[in-house]
């Protein structure tokens, strides 16, 4: 995805072990930047290496439980150390319930986890809006993005 966000018109190429392409263009390209964060989503040890070594988060997944997910963020951090990346620069997303409490925001921060993903329940848009909106006030995020 990197190299064909930062790829022109005339394509760009790449030949690797599990696929080939030639000359491959794609748009739109990311707003604003050349480049976007790459979470790697999963839940195996396998998962967490892969985003040690190439993406800039890591997202495990919703079945772990809590010493599992640490080994797997040690195992995230030790491979960005062998791919010769910084592993402080790693994230660490969690999924959470619109509805956290500070002392759930809290306990995944001494976690070390670095960004929550929060969906709405309410399936009609504005209601959506209502309660994405109330979840970043709870927060104080707009001050935040605003400021």
């Amino acid at each position: 995805m990197r190299l064909l966000w930062a790829g022109g018109e005339d394509g760009v190429s790449f030949d690797g072990e599990f696929f080939t392409f030639d000359g491959l263009c794609q748009f739109p390209k990311p707003h604003g930047a050349t480049r976007l964060p790459i979470h790697i989503g999963g839940s195996s040890r396998a998962a967490a290496r892969r985003a040690g070594r190439r993406g800039d988060g890591y997202f495990p997944g919703g079945a772990l439980d809590p010493g599992e997910r640490a080994i797997q963020m040690n195992i995230a951090r030790s491979a960005a150390v062998e791919a010769g990346r910084d592993p402080e620069t790693l994230e660490y997303t969690r999924s959470g319930p619109i509805d956290m409490t500070a002392d759930q925001v809290e306990a995944f921060a001494a976690q070390g986890v670095t960004r929550v993903v929060v969906s709405a329940t309410a399936t009609d848009p504005g209601r959506q809006h209502e309660e994405m909106s109330a979840f970043a006030q709870r927060f104080a995020l707009l001050e935040r993005l605003s400021g």
